[in-house]
């Protein structure tokens, strides 16, 4: 996309003006390296001498020795030492290791550097020759010393290119037929099996422990082996766990997965096989291929290059600088347990990690085709700098700054380093939560002028605390950055920039983040997750998002100014959870939709929102949640707000410029210049796009009846394929033996308690996919005096639709909307039973069946009232509703397709 300036409109000045080019500068080099050196030479020469005595080094470890032994010589230096490597690839040993003995100075800073005009490739790999073409036009060779188990790698590189493993479906996702209770050794600790659809996965496969099942979940992925596989029974058990006993971690029913590394499926062009056991390597050639020709590389090392300073010593590394060097084919490979995380796959290392680095400096760098993050910015880190880099083909995400973990000593916690002027594309090809940038707990960096885009999560994410807990992730900046083309419909819950935790004095300002595509729910522009303070966000653009161009979830004290928000797919601006303070305030934004809704959320009181220009490109007047401007204006909100077009230049064609006579003026809008969003300074080589690492949506699975009576659930378990909400240890919603519906021995447990944050918890839905036909749904209650409880069918429409709703209040009387239905007894299992219309069959009614205990026949109530545009079923819902203490018992919840009796 081009973006484009404002006409005739000052524009605001965010970020200093692009470095003036000039000449690059060329350094005398103190020590050279070549692939055609020795270690053995004095390394002060280019090239080998014409007696074959003297020359390069050959090695980058030879050359740092040499460094510590002209500073020793030189303690005084007052310019830098340089040493310059030449073209070709250095295939690492182990990971070049800086310590604080490298330290340069100020004046004398250390610089390894490619020589001038040339490309060096630092390889954590090993190139693999001697492929035999066969019969069927395939590549072999043997590996010794994978036979031997001295080695194994899980990925693999043709001319700089990362092939793929074979993948089941070929096409597509499956799709998780039943969610399953963790086996009793894994009950405390995570889920580790499913149910599966037939067929999908198979007992018999060869080198079954091999295969892995990368199974998706919400906003994450777990990487799985497996341990079992049942036939007859159809379930699949893993070795490990995923990462906690949450729906967000669980294997819920139609969550989407793949099954990798499955020899059978070897079939494809560009994919690979290593057996394990012979150590056969086998390669399918894309045409024009060759294996005289072609350069084959397989990762070895975990980690490519480390700055190791001494946190406990206060000894850092400092002053080491390096320049125009590429970065390549670090390793990944996954642990017995396999690998699971609950957000942003950061428990992997980066490629580069720097601990204790202070002062260096990575410029003009690239990190490719890695299995992990590319750089990692730890803990004591300060005062670094990435510019004008290249990270591309990642396993993951591109760069780490700070940690999970908070430390009260400010010397060990990462801060003010700065990553500027960086192409950051193409991320999660083997871990799709990998994030563009991501800030743990550190403070006061700045991360300008960067192109982030191709990521199938957030593009930056900058906090680590879920609430209003001790965080060091304040004084961020995130500036004037140009990020885009996320989620691409494979995770949900994600912003262009998502933020967590107590963060003063951090500025989002001048990015543009657009094209935001979760699978699900969460595909936003500026995202406040859960306790982001003291925010500021202001003169953003965000555009065609999925879910909104911004989200708060909850927080305190944000200022949301002076933005453009365009063309939402669902809500424009949405608000989740009000407290007690104040939220946020929304002032002079420019927002702009066409055919969506403008609200979505909770937005009671607790927020301030004035002065800002609303426009619906259809022509329809706005509707603020159901209001009219009026209405919502007449509660004291946008009071000083218009209604109007904003005159944008060319909105279609992404253009953004406010035409002369703008209506914005109107309420304060400061036009902003973005035309400097993004990275300033050029690639030279022309970009390379790359292909899908994970498969596009697909359509959805068929809806899947539910069938639950928990006999197969613990006790004390929360209830299997459904979503379960709770605010506390108060209020909770759990399997139990305390009663039954007849003939069973569990039931589902709600108990309600006084202090909740929302009335409405706790409560739990299930998530079905039923579109068309007509449906019966059914349960049993056993109410107890004094809890509430109501019932809802819901489709996924912003404001949601509901169709069949029922309550039962605290004096036992039964309620369909708000009529009176009957008084049900407390302390008795009584059958409830519910059928309506979807799709074509939806009358805008229901019937209600309710089966009393002792008595007959069945109480039966006839077209009962429901939306109108209650078409489909997304939301199945049990909620608890009183202020107070209360209980109420569930069983038998079933939900499939009518069949007249």
């Amino acid at each position: 996309m081009r973006i484009k300036v404002p006409i005739a409109m000052l524009a605001l000045s965010l970020i200093a003006a692009p470095p003036v080019e000039a000449a690059p500068e060329r350094n005398e080099p103190d020590f050279v390296v070549a692939t055609n050196g020795s270690d053995a030479w004095s390394g002060t020469q280019a090239t080998p001498n014409r007696a074959k005595n003297d020359g390069p080094f050959a090695t980058l470890e030879r050359a740092q020795q040499a460094v510590r032994a002209l500073r020793q010589r030189e303690p005084n230096r007052h310019r830098p030492v340089v040493v310059q490597v030449r073209r070709g690839t250095y295939f690492l040993d182990k990971p070049l290791t800086f310590t604080p003995e490298d330290s340069g100075t100020e004046q004398s800073p250390t610089l390894f550097e490619a020589f001038p005009g040339e490309k060096p490739v630092l390889s954590g790999g090993r190139r693999i020759t001697g492929f035999k073409p066969t019969a069927a036009g395939r590549w072999e060779v043997t590996l010794p010393e994978v036979a031997r188990g001295d080695a194994y790698f899980s990925q693999l590189y043709v001319n700089d290119a990362r092939r793929q493993r074979p993948r089941l479906p070929e096409s597509g996702y499956y799709f998780v037929a039943a969610e399953m209770a963790p086996s009793p050794e894994a009950a405390k600790k995570g889920h580790d099996r499913f149910r599966f659809r037939e067929g999908d996965i198979r007992a018999d496969w060869q080198n079954r422990d091999d295969v892995e099942v990368v199974a998706i979940h919400i906003w994450s992925a777990s990487r799985m082996r497996i341990k079992s596989v049942d036939t007859a029974a159809q379930t699949v058990a893993f070795t490990g766990t995923t990462r906690g006993l949450n729906y967000w971690a669980a294997f819920r029913q139609n969550n989407r997965y793949l099954v990798e590394n499955v020899k059978e499926a070897l079939g494809k062009p560009g994919q690979w096989y290593l057996e394990r056991k012979s150590g056969l390597l086998t390669y399918l050639p894309l045409p024009g291929e060759t294996p005289d020709k072609a350069t084959v590389i397989a990762p070895a090392l975990p980690q490519l290059l480390r700055i190791d300073g001494d946190i406990p010593g206060k000894r850092w590394v400092r002053q080491v600088h390096f320049k125009n060097l590429t970065f390549a084919h670090n390793a990944w490979n996954m642990s017995p347990e396999g690998n699971s995380y609950p957000q942003a796959e950061v428990n992997l290392p980066g490629a580069i990690q720097l601990t204790g680095a202070r002062n260096c400096v990575l410029e003009g760098c690239r990190v490719e085709n890695v299995a992990t993050y590319a750089v990692e910015i730890g803990p004591g880190s300060k005062q670094n700098r990435i510019e004008n880099c290249e990270l591309t083909e990642m396993g993951a995400g591109g760069i780490k700054i700070g940690e999970t973990a908070y430390r009260d000593e400010d010397e060990a916690v990462a801060s003010h380093n700065i990553v500027r002027d960086c192409r950051i594309a193409h991320g999660g090809r083997i871990h799709p939560a990998g994030i563009g940038v991501w800030i743990g707990h550190a403070h006061h960096n700045t991360i300008e002028h960067n192109d982030i885009h191709d990521f199938y999560y957030s593009g930056i994410s900058g906090g680590w605390s879920w609430g209003y807990g001790k965080s060091h992730a304040h004084h961020n900046v995130y500036a004037r950055n140009h990020v885009h083309t996320l989620g691409q419909g494979v995770l949900s819950d994600m912003g262009g920039i998502y933020l967590l935790g107590v963060s003063p004095g951090t500025r989002v300002v001048g990015n543009v983040f657009h094209d935001v595509n979760s699978f699900d729910y969460g595909g936003w522009g500026i995202y406040f997750d859960e306790g982001s303070t003291d925010v500021v966000a202001e003169n953003n653009l965000t555009y065609r998002t999925k879910t909104g161009g911004f989200h708060q979830h909850y927080g305190k004290n944000n200022v949301v100014r002076n933005n453009i928000f365009a063309f939402d797919e669902s809500a424009q601006i949405a608000r989740t959870r009000r407290e007690e303070h104040l939220s946020f305030t929304f002032e002079r934004n420019i927002v702009y939709w066409k055919e969506a809704a403008l609200l979505r959320g909770n937005w009671s009181d607790n927020f301030v929102i004035d002065h800002n220009l609303y426009y619906d490109a259809s022509g329809k007047p706005p509707r603020f949640l159901d209001m009219t401007l009026a209405e919502w204006q007449a509660k004291g909100h946008d009071t000083h707000s218009l209604v109007a077009d904003p005159l944008f230049v060319n909105p279609g064609k992404d253009d953004f410029r406010l035409r002369p006579g703008s209506p914005a003026a109107r309420i304060g809008f400061q036009p902003f210049d973005i035309s400097g969003a993004g990275r300033r300074t050029k690639p030279a080589a022309r970009v390379k796009k790359a292909a899908r690492a994970f498969p596009p949506p697909p359509p959805p699975p068929p809806p899947q009846p539910i069938s639950e009576d928990f006999e197969e659930t613990p006790v004390g378990g929360k209830a299997i394929g459904a979503t379960t909400h709770e605010e506390n240890e108060k209020a909770t919603i759990r399997v139990t033996e305390e009663t039954a519906a007849a003939g069973g021995k569990r039931s589902l447990k709600f108990t309600d308690a006084g202090g909740q944050q929302n009335r409405f918890n706790p409560h739990l839905h299930y998530q079905p996919t039923f579109a068309t036909g007509t449906l019966e749904g059914r349960f049993a209650i056993r109410w107890e005096r004094g809890a509430v409880f109501y019932h809802e069918w819901r489709d996924a429409a912003s404001p949601y639709h509901v169709g069949p709703s029922i309550r039962i209040q605290a004096d036992g009387t039964l309620l369909a909307g708000d009529k009176a239905l009957t008084q049900l007894p407390h302390g008795s299992w009584i059958r409830l039973e519910i059928v309506c219309g979807l799709g074509a069959d939806a009358k805008g009614t229901y019937d209600l069946t309710v089966v009393l205990p002792g008595r007959t026949p069945p109480q039966r109530y006839r077209n009962l009232p429901c939306s109108p545009e209650f078409k489909t079923l997304r939301w199945y819902g049990f909620v608890a509703d009183a202020d107070g203490p209360g209980i109420f018992y569930l069983d038998n919840i079933e939900l499939k397709p009518y069949v007249a009796p």
